[in-house]
């Protein structure tokens, strides 16, 4: 009789208890997007992904040469370009950077702010929107910079994105990335300030790997080749093991957008891989 008792007095809680959970598991509370790219970079371009606050990345590009030089070189894998770059989180919302690459021995310093998260719920918002600028030096050798027309500024370029990305679902997200590269030096008629546009896709295949692909359509540079670059994301833990082909044989904004001179269709495809390794220096 207790028993009953006790069921018939609780049996409201019980049922208020019920609906609390219901209304929980139904809530449409706002919450960001995450993940929508695996690692900083898509292939050669940038991701609207950030370094973590605290954390510290070493990121390695490696670009081999061209498959159509033949056995005698290893079909491009006698030759290599590599770049080296250090990736710093200042805080959940922005990262600042600095890379050389052995490409026309080029330093790079960059920073990268997130604007706006892609936010699904109540009030959603279709994508995450992030800032990226970059400045390249082209390091010269002293006998050069002795040169009576040899200018320092000359050395210098620049490239301002925009990034809009939006996680379409589990599997798919897409990238779209406005681009302005300017270079204070210019030969023959080409321009000081040179627009692009590039799309970016990862598409998940399994739970830790992913195929990626991006290219960029330059609009105002007449006869460019446009970059196409295609590559495998694989998670492996403490890093992202990227391994990809293209046509361009550069791995930072200026050159590989706007220096290409690779055509897939003549085999001038170089093989390569990027390797991020995190490391946690602030909690």
């Amino acid at each position: 009789m207790k028993r009953k008792m006790l069921v018939f007095l609780f049996f409201p809680l019980i049922i208020s208890a019920q609906d609390d959970l219901m209304s929980l598991l139904n809530d449409d509370t706002n919450y960001k997007i995450s993940s929508t790219f695996k690692a900083v970079k898509i292939v050669n371009s940038q991701s609207v992904e950030l370094v973590n606050k605290g954390d510290l990345l070493f990121l390695i590009q490696h670009r081999f040469g061209t498959l159509n030089s033949g056995a005698y070189n290893l079909y491009g894998l006698d030759n290599a370009q590599v770049r080296f770059g250090l990736d710093y989180g200042l805080n959940n919302w922005s990262s600042i950077g600095l890379g050389r690459s052995s490409f026309l021995k080029t330093i790079d310093a960059n920073v990268k702010i997130k604007l706006v998260s892609q936010i699904k719920g109540e009030n959603s918002f279709p994508f995450s929107i992030a800032w990226y600028s970059s400045a390249f030096f082209k390091q010269e050798i002293w006998k050069n910079m002795q040169a009576e027309d040899y200018l320092l500024s000359d050395q210098m370029s620049y490239v301002h994105q925009v990034l809009f990305a939006s996680k379409i679902n589990r599997d798919l997200s897409l990238q779209l990335s406005p681009t302005l590269v300017h270079k204070n030096s210019v030969i023959k008629d080409d321009g000081h300030d040179l627009l692009s546009v590039g799309l970016g896709a990862r598409h998940k295949l399994t739970s830790r790997i992913s195929f990626n692909a991006e290219y960029f359509f330059q609009l105002n540079k007449e006869n460019g080749i446009n970059p196409l670059s295609l590559g495998l994301d694989i998670e492996t833990g403490g890093h992202v093991f990227q391994l990809h082909l293209s046509n361009s044989a550069a791995m930072f904004e200026r050159a590989f957008i706007h220096e290409t001179t690779g055509e897939w269709s003549n085999g001038d495809i170089y093989f390569g891989f990027n390797i991020s390794r995190v490391f946690t220096l602030k909690k």
